[in-house]
């Protein structure tokens, strides 16, 4: 999937119902599905570009033309690219028009509802953007990241950044009943594909998105209320970590990458508030840190824990916590800059990163699993007078559009996880509105509890592991956790062709973005192989390339055993026969940048009925016991002392009264907390329940059970 950064789709004029039959089409915005010729260089008059439906699939190709060419400072060219004919107009433009249809002999039809004049695009427009590029964006990204490099080694002109600017296809450009769209992506293949440095920006609605006031612009339409302030530039800083990202760690996880790209606008002076915090605040049960989902509460999730820590490490150089546009080398910018620069992914990057910070500094920071609990504690209290549990740039209830989790829980669930009075087991076992007792990986449950009882205790149980089993016997080999990876398997028992080849197989891969492969060495070359299941002798693997991730074919993709996302994955026995001239055999999980899934699995392999050795070189194929060592962590959260008198064992007090019980492990019986301070209507506390996973897996879900006792002192 390529890494995109979604957005509400709000419209800021009426729309109108378009039926559309043809499309009469001007021959210079016309398309091909082949390649027409070279792309050209970036800086060119014309360049072409393939462009890919994330909704409908396949790929065609669009001529753009220059509309910008500028440089930063220090002399990196910046351009921007449209459409041919999009500056003249928007009906009838390929890749602008939202009637166009790039493959009117599928299923997928545009919406009719949406109006061609929320997609005009000026050149004042462009010019503003371009200059906001070269004067600011670039330079702010490259100073608190890294470098941009270039994208071809043999062109001197692609040490550049190019924008292109169209219609993105996507859900919402098919199905008008999708309230959100992709407002800008970054696609590592350009790279490859062009030769080129490239972010995509969507034209939906340039009229009140660009700029700090729109509605006082030329291109404005004098309507504040319509207006969401520099929108696009926030997603052009956004996309533009992501592509420094891919030339620095291409292979980091999506929260880490997406986290620091809305850092990065953040860093830019960009709002960060709307739609990002609020889905975090709605959704923030249903939300994993370290397991990206792609909507837009991971966003919320990553974001808020990354700003968290650049203000708890010291924000700006000066120890003030508002970005001001430049790179100190010091506090919060530079842990961000070291977070950027780590090989080691997820978690266990990010510890590396405040390992070094702490070394350089001196500053003591907490470690990332400490920071992570106080965020959860953040996440809900947002205390503006508190310096430990509160977010200095952001006050979640009103810059959450309104939501807090409280008010989540009571307004949008239904008055989930909110308890009155004592919970004895029969009450507490059948309660309605008590939520499902499974955890996220580095996820967060909050529920709360008034009057339960002048002195109560929690009793809790989670699950000490969760586990993909092998086949058989103790381990099985796992194709690993990594983005934009290629991590092979290698088959050491010696094969001929004819040869069959049977494994065992679970996988639970991100259908028709995710693929592995089946390869054979043949005449010096690797090349895939058909798989078949063998209690069905169908054929599994596919030739299908919706989004140009399976140019070898023979890919498996999707969920063994079931419908993906629907049902669970099984072990499956599968079966190669080995081409004619084959010599050697492996098996390659092949992942594109953002999303994954669970991944691959294999076990029992055999060649012609005999058991078979495979071996994977370090950084690839891990052999495992598929367990996931879970740990447990129980915040009590109070605005008083629940245990009055005692510095009780794991109570964290900050500045402005609040107080914080924490405990951890699989099996955790609290000492007694005291409610008297806080009877009555208030809440008297509130139970926070993450698992924060280690192990070979950290990405599977877990359950635990807990209950609120009396207890007599």
């Amino acid at each position: 999937m390529r890494t995109s950064i979604r957005r509400t789709f709000v419209a800021a004029t009426a729309t109108s119902a378009l039926a559309m039959t043809g499309l009469a089409v001007p021959a210079l915005a016309s398309h091909s599905d082949d390649p027409p010729g070279p792309p050209g260089s970036p800086g060119d008059p014309t360049i072409i570009v393939p462009i890919n439906d994330s909704a409908a699939g396949g790929t065609y190709y669009q001529p753009f033309e220059r509309a910008y060419a500028g440089a930063t400072a220090e002399g990196t060219p910046v351009y921007v690219y449209v459409p041919v004919g999009a500056l003249d107009g928007v009906e009838g433009v390929h890749s602008l028009d939202p009637a166009f249809d790039h493959n009117p002999d599928d299923t997928f039809v545009p919406c009719a509802d949406q109006d061609p004049a929320d997609y005009v695009l000026t050149q004042a427009q462009i010019n503003y953007l371009g200059d906001e590029l070269a004067n600011q964006i670039v330079q702010v990204n490259e100073d608190h990241f890294g470098p941009m490099d270039a994208a071809d080694p043999t062109d001197p002109a692609s040490d550049s950044l190019v924008t292109l600017v169209y219609n993105v296809q996507d859900e919402n450009y098919y199905d008008c009943t999708v309230d959100t769209y992709t407002a800008g992506y970054f696609a590592p293949d350009f790279i490859d594909s062009l030769g080129m440095n490239v972010i995509v920006l969507d034209a939906f609605d340039w009229a009140n998105r660009v700029g700090e006031d729109p509605s006082t612009e030329p291109w404005g339409d004098g309507d504040p209320a319509n207006d969401r302030p520099e929108l696009y530039e926030g997603v052009i800083a956004h996309e533009l970590e992501h592509l420094l990202m891919n030339y620095s760690d291409p292979g980091e996880l999506s929260w880490v990458d997406e986290g620091l790209a809305d850092v990065a606008a953040f860093l830019n002076g960009y709002d960060m508030t709307g739609s990002h915090l609020t889905y975090q605040q709605v959704f923030h049960r249903e939300t994993s840190l370290t397991r990206w989902g792609g909507g837009l509460e991971n966003y919320g999730a990553s974001f808020s824990y990354f700003a968290y820590l650049w203000e708890q490490a010291g924000g700006n150089g000066d120890g003030s916590l508002t970005p001001n546009l430049g790179y100190d080398d010091a506090a919060g910018d530079l842990l961000v800059k070291l977070i950027f620069a780590e090989q080691a992914d997820s978690i266990a990057g990010v510890q590396n990163a405040i390992d070094a910070f702490n070394a350089r500094t001196g500053a003591g920071l907490r470690s990332a699993e400490e920071l992570f609990r106080d965020w959860a504690v953040t996440m809900y209290l947002d205390d503006e007078d508190s310096s430990l549990w509160d977010l200095a740039n952001f006050d979640l209830g009103p810059t959450s559009g309104g939501w807090t989790i409280d008010i989540a829980n009571s307004q949008f669930w239904d008055d989930r996880g909110s308890y009155q009075g004592a919970q004895p087991g029969p009450k507490w076992n059948t309660a309605a509105n008590r939520p499902d007792s499974t955890a996220l990986p580095f996820g967060v449950s909050y529920e709360k509890f008034r009057n339960p009882g002048p002195r109560v205790a929690l009793q809790f149980d989670g699950e000490d592991s969760a586990q993909v089993a092998p086949h058989s016997g103790e381990t099985h080999w796992w194709g690993g956790y990594a983005s934009q990876s290629d991590t092979i398997l290698d088959l050491d028992t010696p094969v001929a062709g004819g040869a069959t080849v049977d494994f065992w197989t679970w996988h639970f891969i991100e259908e028709g973005w995710d693929y592995g492969f089946v390869e054979a060495l043949v005449g010096g070359e690797w090349v895939t192989v058909p798989v078949t299941d063998v209690a069905s002798g169908a054929v599994v693997s596919t030739n299908e390339n919706p989004h140009s991730n399976n140019t070898e074919g023979n890919g498996i993709t999707g969920t063994s055993g079931g419908t993906y996302f629907v049902d669970e994955p099984q072990y499956l026995q599968y079966r190669v026969t080995m081409p004619d001239g084959a010599t050697d055999l492996r098996w390659r999980y092949s992942t594109d940048a953002a999303y994954l899934d669970t991944g691959w699995f294999i076990d029992d392999i055999t060649v012609n009925g005999a058991d078979a050795v495979v071996s994977s070189e370090e950084g690839n194929w891990i052999e495992t016991t598929g367990e996931q060592d879970n740990n447990w962590t129980v915040q009590v959260i109070a605005t008083c002392d629940l245990t009055p008198g005692t510095a009780s064992a794991g109570e964290v007090v900050d500045d402005a009264g609040n107080h914080v019980y924490r405990f951890t492990g699989d099996d955790i019986s609290t000492y007694t907390l005291s409610t008297k301070c806080a009877n009555g209507p208030n809440t008297d506390f509130v139970v926070s329940v993450s698992n924060l996973p280690s192990g070979d897996l950290t990405v599977l879900d877990a359950g635990y059970d807990y209950s609120v006792v009396k207890t007599k002192k």
